[in-house]
C-alpha cells in the first residue's frame, strides 16, 4: 500500500479501536450500544474482528490519544478467581502473573 492508503487505514483503526473500546466500557450489548450511538452493527463487528487480527498478529495496539492499549485476552475453563460488575465477570485463572492481575486491576479502576 501507499503511504497515504496506510495513514488513512491507521486513522481508521485507531477511531474504530476508540468507538469498540467505549462500546465495551458501557456496560450494554453492542446491539443498544450501536443503535444508541447510530453506528452500524455490521461495521461495528467489522471493526472488531479487525482488531483482533491485528492485535493477535502484531500485539497491542497503542492509541496515541490517550496511551491505552487493546490487550489479546485468553480463556481457559477454570478460574482461580471471579470479579463480577454488573453484567461482566472477569474469570482469573490460577497461575495468572501478577503483572497481568495488576493490569486488569488497573483497568478496571479506571473504568469504574
Amino acid at each position: 500500500m501507499d503511504k497515504i492508503t496506510d495513514t488513512k487505514t491507521e486513522f481508521r483503526l485507531k477511531q474504530w479501536t476508540q468507538i469498540v473500546q467505549t462500546c465495551q466500557a458501557s456496560g450494554m450489548t453492542a446491539v443498544s450500544w450501536c443503535n444508541q450511538n447510530n453506528v452500524n452493527i455490521k461495521s461495528y463487528y467489522y471493526w472488531l474482528r479487525r482488531i483482533r487480527t491485528l492485535t493477535i498478529e502484531n500485539g497491542p495496539l497503542e492509541l496515541q490519544s490517550k496511551g491505552q492499549q487493546i490487550v489479546p485476552v485468553s480463556f481457559r475453563q477454570t478460574a482461580a478467581v471471579t470479579i463480577h460488575i454488573n453484567s461482566v465477570s472477569i474469570d482469573i485463572p490460577d497461575g495468572t502473573s501478577k503483572d497481568t492481575i495488576a493490569a486488569v486491576l488497573s483497568a478496571l479502576k479506571t473504568i469504574c
